[in-house]
């Protein structure tokens, strides 16, 4: 399968090389880049709609872009840093979601271990249900350390 990025470039190479070759002929006018509703970045002589941010770019002359084939090496180069760019954007992206979900993932155990606590602290000697679903009555010592084990689960999950 090929990738996004090799699909892209023959397709923006030629763009490019079509652009280049009508720069000159077309004089003052301003090119624009955006990036639309659907991720996509456009380029176009027109503004783009209103209330969209956009990158007035100004065609570099000079020495650098002497040939049609170096402006390209460059186009191209400039579109393989945007793409890693917005692979590195989309890392940074799915990065923040994951602390995220472990953050709520810590504060329902929190919770859980403080409400634990408290139905510990006020059943005293009483009956409990166990863990495979059972009940039955625990001794002060199997109580105590169920609340040890109890403020470990806080300390881990409430920080």
């Amino acid at each position: 399968m090929v990738s996004g990025r090799a699909a892209l470039t023959p397709l923006l190479a030629a763009a490019a090389g079509l652009w280049l070759a009508c720069a000159p002929a077309a004089g003052a006018r301003e090119l624009y880049r955006w990036v639309d509703e659907t991720g996509t970045t456009v380029y176009s002589q027109l503004p783009p709609p209103t209330g969209t941010p956009a990158t007035r770019v100004e065609p570099r002359a000079g020495p650098q872009d002497a040939t049609v084939q170096e402006a390209l090496e460059r186009l191209r180069g400039e579109l393989e840093q945007d793409f890693d760019q917005r692979d590195q954007q989309a890392r940074d992206a799915a990065a923040a979601s994951k602390r995220a979900a472990e953050q709520a993932t810590r504060q329902s155990n929190c919770e859980a271990a403080r409400k634990n606590l408290e139905t510990l602290k006020t059943h005293g000697g009483g009956r409990l249900r166990t863990t495979d679903g059972k009940s039955g009555f625990r001794s002060k010592d199997e109580l105590a350390n169920l609340q040890a084990q109890t403020l470990r689960q806080i300390e881990d999950h409430c920080r």
